[in-house]
């Protein structure tokens, strides 16, 4: 029999509607939802877990770092197939890629969520979570990292992004596709993903990295505060190729008094960071700065590698990313 681990942490998935018909986060816990699959008691061998009850926001990458070493710990056993973890949505994209950072498994562990409660119409709790377990146990799901099972597709916790806030069809992939599907309770996959390093979180502290979006005319006050904060890590979201307004660039100029580490990424959907451009406030004039090109990694996803990173002393932080 498949043994597979649900771990649930709370979100719409597991909520329920007040008298107002607002939900609450994390109030049904994972054997009530779990029951509601329709699986085969004969067929799969159901363990769950119920580590947080909380809205997806509230879990925070100290957090995110439990759940990971709980799943590192639990894929040793030999009678597992793979794991589920059940997660609000809003921040579902950024623990999915901290768990592929961080866990060194073949088996499958897949992040489920839902767009809607169980007591919704149309609720996509039942599907989301039927075809993330049969996705746990199917043998071709061997070797994908860490991924999202979403809508019956299969998502790469790389590139995985919420599209929309509030339709069913709530995450993509945009520009890379997706993996595969699960159709009739049967998994149907195209591609696997490139490996990424795994970076260790065992016996480690986390340092706070924080981001900050630019626009046309940024005064670069916001950066001044962060840099005086001596602050561990700052993501900068530019725009096209990684540029930044002209006031930036010279409060940057400062940044060699200070320890923090400075990424790049872009705004754009796709793309890559380049230091194509040569005027003040361009990436090739942020790198003339010490800054990092983050590659094609959105704001969120250079966040949690760049905590990864700096918490184990990495210097070479450029071969990351």
């Amino acid at each position: 029999m498949k043994k597979v681990l649900v771990i649930s942490t709370g979100g719409t998935i597991a909520s329920e509607k007040t008298a107002d018909g607002k939900l609450t986060s994390g109030t049904l816990n994972g054997e009530q939802i779990v029951s509601l699959c329709g699986l085969s008691k004969d067929e799969f061998n159901i363990e769950i877990i119920e580590l947080f009850n909380l809205p997806s926001m509230h879990i925070d990458i100290h957090k995110m770092q439990e759940l990971s070493l709980l799943i590192s710990e639990k894929l040793e056993d030999e009678n597992v197939s793979g794991i589920v973890i059940t997660h609000g949505t809003d921040s579902l994209e950024e623990t999915s890629y901290f768990l592929n950072l961080t866990i060194d498994s073949d088996k499958p562990v897949i992040v489920t969520g839902s767009q809607r409660s169980l007591s919704d119409v149309g609720s996509d709790v039942y599907s989301n979570l039927r075809n993330s377990i049969i996705c746990a146990t199917d043998s071709n799901m061997q070797n994908t990292g860490v991924t999202v099972v979403f809508n019956e597709r299969i998502y790469s916790a790389r590139y995985i992004k919420k599209i929309h806030s509030s339709n069913l069809q709530g995450f993509d992939s945009l520009g890379r596709g997706y993996l595969g599907i699960v159709d009739n309770d049967t998994v149907y996959l195209y591609q696997k993903p490139i490996k990424e390093k795994v970076i260790n979180i065992k016996n480690v502290s986390i340092p706070y990295v924080d981001i900050v979006k630019t626009f046309a005319g940024q005064n670069g006050m916001l950066f001044e505060f962060l840099l005086g904060k001596d602050i561990d890590g700052i993501i900068i979201e530019g725009s096209g190729r990684g540029q930044v307004a002209a006031d930036i660039s010279e409060i940057l100029d400062k940044k060699l008094n200070y320890k923090t580490k400075i990424v790049i990424t872009t705004s754009t959907t796709e793309g890559r960071v380049y230091p194509t451009y040569d005027y003040k406030g361009s990436a090739n004039d942020l790198l003339s700065k010490d800054c990092i090109m983050g590659g094609d990694l959105d704001s969120k996803k250079a966040r949690i590698k760049l905590a990864l990173l700096l918490a184990n002393g990495i210097e070479d932080l450029e071969l990351y990313f």
